[in-house]
């Protein structure tokens, strides 16, 4: 067992050395993987769910040749990107232990999700079915990777705003952040629930599940995530158009306001048959309906990967934070695109596990790219001068996020040492401990900022 795993792990990682050879530097090569997997990812979530268009496939016996072709490439471009946020962030997980923790994390679940995905492909390739536990592990990892780094991030961008005030963005991210730990953590609930019920191995012969009745606990957390998933979606829109508003002074505002809608106004009306305001009758309508809704993020995820990227133009100087929100922007694309599809309700083959395989590293890639700008802004007082005199909002948030690091990473070392100068004269003159906590001496500290100012 252990020789096969490590032959494994071996083809994949000389898979990966002879795919990323060469120059991760080249710009145009990083933008056409992503735009390749994302478009990969967009058929993979309209066949996930569309019931239709996977029938015509089945019977055409297009289906499962298209899901290994998919699945290869996406695995492929999966390990370039894993190769991008490598070398790009190299540097600045030499700053921060936290960052080389949840790296190593990272990457380990990844070659996890990559090995699986490579299973199931020669399950279907050699014996015509797969294994419902490799959905299960999939979706747990990926979900539970993406409700612990969410998790985490919504306690630094709160920190970060309580320590400077100035940047209402800053908050509305991290708002957007809790909404999606939420989201994410009724989704995982109401999937493992689902899996649990299906057959340990899916053929062509098994019929779909029946759909959750009201009142059961499978609709009551449909229910819930199809609110927390609206409230998640809206944040980080006020949140862009926020961060974009400067570019209304030369658009015109009311032009402005209309290219900002246009991703809130496709949202809002993949929900119109939930309220019986359209309903298809027939069963080409169906179909386009279905094509439609089921890439009701997308346009989203488009709106928030221009805004990063048009903000990294603004930093030629500093290529470090222009790579950084490029990688942000990468980022945002891929979330909202892979947060489309569940496993839990797929059939054979198992369209959906190409998307939902990048679900945790695009997550990964948003909030690496959030902290990594917030260190390099924080560290360099000449950014910093040059981001004060600027009037472009998203400056301003890159200065918010970097000066409320410095000032945390400041009172962290003020507290160590008070705390550690305090023990040594405790113990010295009384010879008992300190019952002083961190947090009594970060409460003084700020008494005693206040009372300077």
């Amino acid at each position: 067992m252990r020789k096969t795993g490590n032959t494994t792990i071996s083809l994949l990682n000389r898979f990966y050395n002879q795919f990323t050879f060469g120059s991760v530097d080249n710009a145009t090569k990083i933008y056409a993987i992503v735009y390749t997997v994302l478009a990969l990812i967009v058929i993979d979530t309209s066949l996930n769910q569309n019931s239709e268009m996977r029938s015509y496939l089945e019977t055409s016996g297009f289906s499962i040749p298209l899901f290994v072709c998919m699945g290869i490439v996406v695995i492929g471009g999966q390990l370039y990107i894993l190769q991008f946020v490598r070398q790009k962030s190299s540097q600045i997980r030499k700053k921060a232990a936290f960052l080389r923790i949840s790296h190593n994390i990272v990457f380990l679940i990844q070659y996890l999700v990559v090995s699986i995905f490579v299973f199931v492909l020669v399950q279907l390739i050699t014996t015509q079915q797969y294994s419902t536990i490799a959905l299960t592990i999939v979706t747990t990892v990926t979900y539970g990777l993406t409700i612990g780094l969410m998790g985490i991030f919504t306690i630094i961008f709160f920190s970060w705003y309580k320590s400077n005030r100035n940047s209402v963005v800053i908050l509305i991210y991290g708002l957007s952040f809790a909404a999606v730990v939420i989201a994410s953590t009724i989704f995982l609930t109401g999937s493992l629930n689902r899996l649990v019920e299906k057959p340990a191995n899916i053929s062509a012969d098994v019929a779909p599940s029946a759909k959750s009745k009201p009142g059961s606990l499978g609709y009551d957390l449909a229910k819930m995530y199809h609110y927390a998933d609206i409230v998640s979606f809206l944040l980080k829109w006020v949140a862009t158009a926020l961060l974009l508003y400067h570019y209304s002074q030369k658009m015109g505002k009311t032009k402005y306001w209309i290219l900002i809608s246009l991703p809130l106004l496709y949202f809002a009306g993949t929900y119109l048959d939930d309220y019986h305001l359209f309903e298809p009758h027939t069963e080409i309508g169906k179909l386009y309906w279905d094509l439609y809704t089921s890439l009701n993020s997308t346009a989203g995820g488009i709106l928030f990967y221009v805004g990063f990227v048009v903000a990294a133009r603004h930093f030629h100087g500093n290529m470090a934070v222009r790579d950084y929100l490029v990688m942000c922007g990468f980022g945002f694309l891929l979330f909202f695109s892979a947060g489309q599809s569940t496993l839990a309700n797929t059939l054979y083959p198992p369209f959906g596990l190409a998307t939902m395989s990048l679900y945790g590293l695009s997550t990964y890639m948003i909030l690496l790219a959030l902290y990594s700008c917030a260190i390099s802004v924080s560290e360099d007082i000449e950014l910093r001068k040059s981001i004060k005199k600027s009037t472009l909002r998203e400056s301003k948030f890159l200065d918010s996020m970097g000066t409320a690091h410095m000032e945390r990473d400041l009172t962290r070392r003020i507290v160590l040492k008070a705390r550690e100068e305090q023990k040594k004269r405790i113990q010295k003159s009384a010879g008992i401990k300190s019952s002083l906590t961190d947090e009594d001496i970060i409460n003084i500290i700020e008494e005693t900022e206040r009372d300077v100012r």
